[in-house]
């Protein structure tokens, strides 16, 4: 690999890591509270359910008489939409399943029996070979899966 190959690829990462915060109601409060501590990509690279952003939100943010519940409230809210917990297809049950990837409970039956039957997922496309599973809800989420 030559080093112009090498530079494009190094620019292309930094790229993928600079990505802004996805738009959505709580963004402008995100990036004023939590962008004076925390560097955008730690941020971006946090993933978490709602509890454990308000856990987080109230650790960080316990001693900041200027910050309103109600600004607590709206910074968990889009952090938790916008930085949900990865989900490993081969090891969650059909509940963790259905919550996580908006599925209803008889597609997250048809994936645990289906992974039961046939060995563990090793793609996406593994995923969507499932019966009775639309392959859309699959690829709205596909960057939250884990194989």
């Amino acid at each position: 690999m030559g080093l112009k190959s090498l530079g494009l690829i190094l620019l292309s990462v930094a790229a993928a890591a600079a990505q802004p915060f996805p738009d959505g109601p709580g963004k402008d409060l995100v990036e004023a509270v939590c962008t004076a501590c925390h560097s955008q990509e730690r941020i971006v690279a946090k993933r978490g359910t709602k509890a454990e952003w308000q856990s987080k939100v109230l650790e960080m943010l316990q001693e900041d008489p200027d910050i309103t519940q109600q600004e607590r409230d709206r910074i968990v809210e889009y952090l938790a939409r916008s930085f949900p917990p990865r989900v490993n297809v081969n090891k969650a049950g059909a509940k963790d399943l259905a919550e996580a990837l908006e599925l209803s409970a008889k597609e997250a039956d048809a994936i645990v029996g289906y992974r039961s039957e046939n060995s563990s997922f090793k793609t996406v496309d593994d995923l969507k070979k499932v019966p009775g599973l639309d392959a859309t809800k699959i690829e709205a989420h596909r960057d939250r899966l884990e194989f």
